[in-house]
């Protein structure tokens, strides 16, 4: 087993933007806004973040395929920035709420980029 790439590891706690299958990319923009520098105005970052096939995702207790993500699932992920971009180190999905507490939305699929 190789070791983990080096790199400043990063947390980021949001929503899904997109999901691209084919390149294993997740893209996921911060649920709330940060000041990342002293004098500056707070701003919700967005990061890609490539999710190698040997990274479990979970949601709740469960591990799930990348191709249960859907567009605006709740995660926190844990990555590495590298020289390649951001590298997932931990993937996790909030559970989804029950059916009768959640509001009607349309029949329209989340988007889902590849397959």
């Amino acid at each position: 087993m190789s070791a983990a790439p080096a790199g400043e590891s990063h947390t980021i706690v949001g929503e899904i933007v997109w999901v691209d299958l084919a390149t294993r990319l997740v893209l996921i923009r911060e649920s709330v806004k940060t000041t990342r520098m002293k004098g500056q105005p707070p701003a919700r970052q967005t990061v890609a973040v490539g999710v190698a096939s040997e990274i479990a995702v979970t949601r709740g207790k469960k591990t799930v395929p990348l191709e249960n993500l859907r567009a605006k699932d709740h995660v926190t992920v844990r990555y590495l920035a590298t020289a390649e971009g951001a590298r997932a180190i931990t993937f996790r999905v909030a559970d989804a709420a029950p059916a009768a507490a959640t509001p009607a939305v349309s029949g329209e699929p989340a988007p889902v980029i590849g397959n």
